[in-house]
């Protein structure tokens, strides 16, 4: 009986059910950390105030280097000083001249021409080419408060100090008008000129970039004495040989009247491509200098005399070269 029991029991231990495996404990799932990716930081473009380019050897400029540098200190002395509301225009003869002038004498010397040229570019005065000045009187440019043209009535006798004055302004990063008169510029043409050098130093001038050429007339006589007609055609013919003989894209549209004489047909010259003509003494001495929207002036544009060698000038008489700037421009306070 035992036995069976026994038997019994292990039967039944043998068909139940396996007792349930332990269910496992599932592992928390890990959000990955997100690590935050850093926007770039905008940095405000700057508003950037063109300053002229101070290369320690302009020597190695093109012409259009060095005008593409002028044209920054434009902007940068404009920026500086405000527009110019006149501009003076003063009466050189080159660097080295004695010349009678009326009851008095105008000279200078090459080092107290240096002088000049350097106290303009340490008192950060525009020297104006022939191109902006147009621009200028025409209203599509404007020029900074301290502006200065400076004029020279030049001919064969500056085949000597065109070189010299070159070197000047590419020191001080100065700019000229050098009108010309052109009698005896030719080769053999007088003891100045025994071959092209004349014209040579003209060229090299106009090739530098500091200098706009212009016509000073064949003759150098009183313009004021002789008929319209031919006058003008000393000046279309005195135009035609300066073009041809600079070449290199020589454009003459300004002019130096000789002994400061405008003739009442001024305003004729317009129809031979001639835009800008200066004379000397044209208005009372306060009001010699160049004016915007007085088209009227443009072929008598007023010049007073840079000071001698002693510093002072002659018109206006007994002034300083700083005393002469303060006179006729602005923005010096």
């Amino acid at each position: 009986m035992k036995k069976i029991l026994l038997t019994l029991l292990l039967l039944l231990t043998a068909c139940a059910p396996p007792a349930p495996l332990p269910t496992p404990t599932p592992q928390p799932t890990i959000a990955p950390t997100l690590t935050p990716t850093a926007l770039p930081t905008l940095t405000p473009t700057p508003t950037i105030v063109p300053t002229a380019t101070q290369n320690p050897d302009p020597a190695t400029w093109t012409k259009e280097e060095v005008r593409a540098n002028h044209e920054l200190e434009r902007l940068a002395y404009l920026a500086e000083q405000g527009p110019a509301a006149s501009i003076p225009a003063l009466e050189y003869h080159g660097d080295n001249y004695r010349i009678p002038f009326g009851a008095a004498v105008v000279e200078l010397s090459p080092e107290k021409f240096e002088e000049q040229m350097a106290w303009f570019h340490e008192n950060r005065v525009h020297a104006v080419t022939g191109e902006e000045l147009r621009d200028w009187l025409n209203s599509t440019i404007e020029l900074p408060a301290r502006s200065v043209i400076l004029t020279f009535d030049l001919g064969n006798n500056g085949v000597n100090s065109v070189p010299r004055m070159l070197e000047v302004f590419r020191k001080y990063q100065m700019f000229g008008l050098f009108t010309i008169t052109h009698y005896g510029m030719d080769a053999g043409s007088s003891v100045l000129c025994p071959d092209d050098r004349c014209w040579e130093a003209y060229r090299a001038a106009h090739n530098s970039g500091y200098v706009t050429i212009g016509t000073h007339t064949i003759s150098h006589q009183d313009f004021s004495l002789i008929s319209k007609e031919k006058g003008l055609a000393e000046l279309t013919e005195s135009k035609r040989i300066i073009e041809e003989k600079i070449g290199d894209g020589c454009d003459v549209f300004l002019l130096t009247w000789p002994l400061e004489a405008v003739p009442s047909w001024a305003k004729e010259l317009k129809t031979i491509g001639i835009e800008i003509a200066f004379g000397g003494n044209t208005y009372p001495i306060l009001q010699n200098a160049a004016w915007q929207n007085k088209p009227e002036d443009w072929y008598k544009l007023p010049r007073i005399l840079p000071p001698n060698s002693d510093g002072i000038s002659g018109r206006p008489g007994g002034k300083t070269l700083e005393e002469i700037m303060k006179m006729y421009t602005a923005s010096w306070e």
